[in-house]
């Protein structure tokens, strides 16, 4: 019964999420991408990290690497301090030469890398993807509640392009 009061939750908030971003979608492709999201959830139970957690870890001397997966018209409203930009689209293609190898992070055994997107959907089947590329899956994180959830609580923001 929990699983799907979360699971009406999740999507609860994705269809919110979707709605302030002014997206016109229909909703059987809605309820599609929805679905695809609860599959990608139950089948590779992607490890989430909250904000308040994130930020936490941003002044550890073993921080995570950071992967935004926005599109960039949506990272140049600002991105993570420190993140690393690589567009959903083309992250099984880049993540290696731009994050780090799947052998070079495999090799440090608590090196967290923390996906995150505008709502917190995409960086999951980010997650998912890095873990078929071999990624070990208990160092692979999504932010719970993407950026908007980052940029609400107040964290700090950094411009895109600025490192």
């Amino acid at each position: 019964m929990f699983g799907a009061i979360r699971s009406q939750a999740f999507r609860q908030n994705v269809r919110q999420a979707y709605q302030k971003r002014h997206f016109v979608q229909s909703s059987p492709i809605l309820s599609r991408f929805l679905d695809l999201a609860q599959s990608v959830r139950s089948t590779y139970p992607i490890s989430e990290i909250t904000t308040s957690e994130l930020n936490s870890s941003l002044s550890s001397p073993d921080k995570p690497i950071i992967i935004d997966v926005r599109e960039k018209d949506e990272q140049v409203k600002g991105v993570i301090p420190g993140a690393i930009t690589i567009p959903r689209g083309v992250l099984e293609r880049d993540v290696e030469r731009l994050a780090g190898s799947v052998d070079e992070l495999n090799d440090k055994k608590d090196k967290k890398v923390v996906l995150y997107c505008a709502g917190g959907v995409r960086s999951l089947m980010a997650a998912e993807s890095l873990i078929r590329l071999g990624y070990k899956k208990e160092n692979i994180f999504s932010l719970e509640g993407g950026y908007q959830k980052w940029e609400k609580a107040g964290f700090d923001v950094e411009q895109y392009g600025k490192k």
